[in-house]
């Protein structure tokens, strides 16, 4: 618990940064909140527990690659598609372990739900972001944003439907939901910083919803 902690202090004073736009801090307090937390998660249990599909390496897996986007998002903006990548990526590995997406037999109708809420969401957000796209010039980054759209979606479903049909006990389905769909609200909101328009307290507002949604993840599959 120590590290998660340190990892939650970290965070902090990377918000501490931002606010006070202190580029020196951020440098060193972004990477190290993760660095901390993948930790944390390593030390928290056994990775090759569950059988053969290690739900918990794939999300450590998942952690090291948004780590990668973190540092390539600070580095100079022709770095942002590299950075856009690795969190994809991260997703994709978040997706493998959090299990299987079909809804579990008697939780059909609970999940299509879930899945038309979603659908809905993504192309009202969508919309408004190709439209932002256009206007600033990025059309070429369509398709990549409309990639990363669909995936951080399926990560969100997957997450938001951990406790349909007692899959995960009822604490963990709530701290992954939770941590989900706050990395999804921070996904959101810095794409629409960067091709709609900004907005107050922009960069602060996106770092906290990413660092408390990276930890609701976390608590959630350790305590699985």
């Amino acid at each position: 618990m120590t590290l998660l902690l340190i990892a939650f202090l970290f965070a902090a004073l990377e918000w501490l940064a931002e606010h006070k736009k202190n580029q020196r801090g951020i440098y060193l307090t972004k990477p190290t909140m993760m660095v901390s937390l993948i930790a944390w998660v390593l030390v928290s249990g056994d990775l090759l527990a569950e059988g053969s599909v290690f739900p918990r390496l794939w999300f450590v897996i998942g952690l090291v690659f948004c780590l990668g986007g973190d540092v390539f998002l600070m580095l100079p903006e022709r770095f942002f598609l590299p950075g856009l990548v690795s969190f994809l990526l991260g997703h994709v590995f978040y997706i493998l372990a959090f299990g299987p997406l079909l809804p579990p037999q008697g939780s059909f109708w609970p999940g299509l739900a879930v899945v038309g809420f979603l659908l809905v969401l993504g192309v009202i957000i969508y919309r408004k972001l190709d439209r932002g796209m256009t206007a600033s010039g990025n059309e070429r980054m369509r398709i990549p944003v409309l990639a990363y759209s669909v995936v951080i979606s399926l990560m969100l479903y997957a997450a938001l439907t951990r406790g349909l049909g007692g899959r995960w006990n009822t604490t963990s389905a709530i701290w992954v939901g939770v941590g989900a769909a706050l990395f999804y609200l921070s996904d959101i909101l810095n794409a629409w910083r960067r091709f709609v328009g900004d907005f107050s307290n922009a960069r602060l507002v996106i770092m906290m919803t990413y660092h408390l949604g990276q930890i609701g993840l976390a608590l959630g599959v350790v305590l699985r």
